[in-house]
């Protein structure tokens, strides 16, 4: 199997590895978030964390700022188009297509997703509670945070998910920055949003529907356009340097290693995250690992991964934890449970991403399993086909 069988599917054919690289950056550390998570809370032990590995642990902690750098990245790839469009004369985006890309792209690996969770616990719980279909239908319109304050039971993770579809409805509105005139004026401009509207969200970290929709995190997205503002206008002609590897670092050191979560970090993490990505495509080393093949796939399936990887985690520590030795610190039970865990974790993640979810990068798989289904083809293939003097 080649890399081209397995890496992510694009809708234009332009494949960025350093992307891919930095989502599983991204992945990585949410997966060592919930891990980390599940050995402290339900081991069944007690694990002692030893003074000298206070900083790591510290690490581990911010783990979850993963789901942060994926705003930021998906803010960027959304708008690339529109960035195309206002900057770069490039064709106009097709809001038909743009939602319509979304839909067949995300629903179907997500509505499997929450059906298989769904029948596993009726079958583990021997029936449903009264009620709990209210959650599984909100969980499936993406309004769980929103209707009943709270993480869905059905899947906890997606609460991020569903930021991320109030994103994309409000996306088209907010790409309309890039008409803001003057290069530099219209990158202060983003520059400012970023910061202000950090600081005005501190007050409110306590009122979940808020913290947990796009009123607490669309500064994230919207240093995703200021990134597709810059990769569309000057990326080209910035020179590598030893000095992005700096910044890079710097970028990253401040992702997983600032401290207090919602005061100063929380105003500066867009920025530093943004550096990160930029750093990574014009590094000398830093963009190197981001490159290699294995993390760029295994990046590629990160919405697979996402989607499944908590559940997936609690089902096989059930059974891992046996596998926990008190006469161990925390470190070396926890590289224990990143092997005999994680191991059976990924494996089903990327038969998920290769039977679900990269069938439906294909923008036209609708169409072709409709060919698969009924034999007739589209009216749009139908039309090419005639164009092209072509009949069946």
């Amino acid at each position: 199997m080649n890399l081209d069988q397995v890496r992510r599917v694009t809708r234009d054919g332009r494949w960025i590895p350093e992307i891919d690289g930095l989502r599983f950056l991204a992945i990585a550390g949410v997966l060592i978030f919930h891990l980390g998570g599940e050995l402290q809370a339900r081991s069944g032990h007690w694990i002692s964390i030893e003074p000298r590995y206070k900083p790591l642990f510290d690490v581990l902690g911010n783990g979850d700022r993963g789901v942060r750098l994926f705003f930021v990245i998906s803010g960027m790839i959304l708008a690339m188009p529109f960035a195309r469009q206002w900057l770069a004369d490039g064709p106009k985006v097709s809001l038909k297509k743009y939602y319509l890309r979304r839909v067949t792209r995300l629903e179907p690996p997500y509505l499997l997703s929450v059906a298989l969770f769904v029948g596993l616990l009726a079958i583990y719980t021997h029936g449903l509670q009264a009620g709990f279909m209210k959650h599984v239908v909100a969980s499936a319109l993406y309004l769980h945070m929103q209707v009943f304050g709270a993480m869905s039971p059905v899947n906890p993770v997606t609460w991020s998910l569903e930021v991320e579809i109030q994103f994309y409805l409000f996306a088209p509105l907010a790409m309309h920055l890039f008409r803001v005139p003057g290069k530099l004026f219209r990158r202060t401009v983003m520059c400012t949003l970023i910061a202000v509207v950090g600081i005005i969200q501190l007050p409110f970290v306590h009122q979940v529907r808020i913290s947990g929709s796009l009123l607490f995190y669309v500064q994230y997205f919207i240093a995703g356009l200021l990134l597709a503002d810059i990769f569309v206008s000057d990326l080209p002609m910035m020179r590598s340097s030893w000095l992005w590897d700096v910044m890079g670092i710097v970028g990253l050191g401040c992702m997983f290693g600032l401290k207090g979560e919602f005061t100063g970090a929380h105003v500066i993490l867009p920025f530093s995250m943004a550096l990160l990505i930029l750093s990574t495509m014009r590094s000398h080393v830093l963009r190197r690992p981001f490159k290699l093949p294995f993390v760029a796939v295994i990046g590629g399936m990160c919405y697979s991964i996402y989607l499944l990887h908590l559940q997936l985690i609690a089902v096989f520590f059930k059974l891992t934890r046996r596998l926990i030795f008190p006469q161990l610190d925390f470190l070396g039970n926890f590289l224990i449970q990143c092997v005999v865990t994680m191991f059976p974790v990924l494996l089903l993640c990327v038969v998920f991403y290769l039977l679900v979810e990269r069938p439906c990068m294909d923008p036209d798989w609708p169409s072709k399993l409709w060919v698969k289904l009924t034999g007739h083809r589209s009216s749009k293939e139908v039309k090419l086909l005639d164009s092209a003097g072509i009949s069946e």
